[in-house]
């Protein structure tokens, strides 16, 4: 069917596009990419979940592109969240 094909491409290309800026990922996200990478190597219709992923990947490295974070050197942040008692 043309859609599934059509949404099939679509999201080929924006693993394409993640892959090329691999080297900014964060592990989590390398991990991601490579998993989504293995099960989209043959032509199947891209899980919600699985788009949606894929674009938070690429929006982070835009967002960090905008800071200066270095992957390799920088700690990821924490959040600490004050504990509630029930």
């Amino acid at each position: 069917d043309m859609v599934k094909l059509a949404a099939y491409a679509e999201f080929k290309s924006m693993l394409d596009r993640a892959e090329e800026v691999e080297d900014q990922l964060l592990p989590n996200e390398l991990e991601m990419l490579h998993s989504l990478g293995a099960r989209y190597a043959e032509p199947l219709t891209p899980d919600p979940f699985d788009i949606t992923a894929l674009k938070v990947i690429m929006r982070n490295v835009e967002v960090r592109k905008g800071f200066s974070f270095d992957v390799k050197k920088d700690a990821g942040r924490v959040i600490d969240l004050p504990r509630v008692k029930d």
